[in-house]
């Protein structure tokens, strides 16, 4: 990471603990589009993905003066931030909204390695729920499985199931069969 926008980032904070809008809107610029692809992983729908960024600049705004810059970077407490926020809005639309992807999966690997990132987000967003979650908070946000527990309100040793069985689902869908493998071999020779 360039230590510029860390600076940046960390001089925009202090000006929002002073109340000044050109370092919140500054700040804002800075962190919104990493907070996007955070809040993607989580919320599916478009027009939720911009209400969850919402709520967590507002909570972001609200809490500035907790920041503290010994405990890390700024994109990293929004970003903890950021997820709380998805992860609260995911409970509540799961009541009432189920957004569904229809996805081919394919086994070469000619295939996923030409496979545009977007496109892997919408195959891994048809593993069940609770294990796309854990995925994305230990292998992306990098939360340990007691922090993912506090989280999701699990044990740790549930979120330590729940990422086996995402691992698991991942290769089984993604890891070529011993046919892809002869077809490779033969399309080499």
């Amino acid at each position: 990471m360039d230590s510029a926008p860390v600076q940046g980032d960390f001089h925009w904070m202090e000006g929002c603990k002073r109340g000044e809008r050109t370092a919140q809107k500054a700040l804002f610029q800075s962190l919104v589009p990493y907070l996007r692809g955070v809040v993607r992983r989580y919320i599916w729908n478009d027009e939720a993905v911009e209400d969850v960024l919402q709520e967590a600049f507002i909570r972001i705004f609200r809490n500035v003066d907790r920041y503290d810059a010994e405990k890390g970077a700024v994109k990293t407490w929004a970003a903890r931030i950021a997820v709380n926020v998805a992860l609260t809005e995911g409970k509540k639309r799961a009541k009432w909204e189920r957004t569904g992807v229809d996805v081919e999966m394919w086994s070469s690997p000619e295939v996923l390695e030409n496979m545009a990132m977007d496109d892997l987000m919408d195959v891994l967003k048809t593993m069940p729920e609770d294990q796309y979650k854990v995925l994305n908070l230990h292998l992306i946000e990098g939360f340990n499985h007691e922090e993912i527990g506090a989280m999701l309100t699990i044990s740790p040793e549930l979120s330590r199931q729940r990422l086996a069985r995402a691992r698991k689902w991942v290769r089984q869908r993604f890891e070529p069969t011993g046919e892809a493998i002869a077809e490779k071999k033969e399309k080499r020779t």
